[in-house]
């Protein structure tokens, strides 16, 4: 007995219900197999784009600063890393034993026989707070509950 044969012996209301069934079951699967990941990809592709224009906007962004920058003579509003270090050792009550700025812009603090948390809250307030890189931390133990510690600042955005 062929499919062809099965289906003719069928009622008529049975042969519509198959037929409305089989048509339901192409579109359901034309809908999971093809349309579905067309719309995932689609989507992919949105994205991707936005994240594209979000990069450019942040590139002419940097470049109308640079030209900003290039036409006054290459200063910036923020204030110096000295400056920054100077005023954060004094707002905390740390001596600073040793200033040493870089050719490259880096400053270089050392500390000598201060408390842990003092140079953890000047670290802190450097990074977060003003917005310097930390490039480098030693620490070494001095005494009982006092530690030596050199820091290498870098200037932050």
């Amino acid at each position: 007995m062929t499919i062809l044969s099965w289906f003719r012996a069928r009622t008529p209301s049975e042969q519509v219900s198959l037929v409305a069934l089989s048509v339901v079951g192409v579109l359901y699967c034309a809908i999971v197999l093809i349309i579905n990941p067309i719309a995932e990809a689609r989507d992919a592709a949105v994205l991707g784009n936005t994240r594209v224009i979000e990069s450019k906007q942040r590139v002419e962004m940097m470049a109308a600063e640079l030209e900003r920058l290039r036409a006054g003579g290459g200063t910036t509003q923020a204030p110096n890393l000295m400056t920054l270090v100077n005023r954060v050792s004094q707002q905390l009550a740390l001596a600073i034993t040793r200033l040493q700025p870089s050719a490259n812009g880096d400053l270089q603090v050392r500390f000598e026989s201060v408390v842990f948390e003092d140079v953890l809250a000047f670290v802190y307030q450097l990074e977060s707070v003003e917005g310097a890189i930390v490039r480098e931390v030693t620490v070494s133990q001095a005494q009982q509950g006092r530690v030596s510690a050199t820091i290498r600042f870098g200037q932050g955005g």
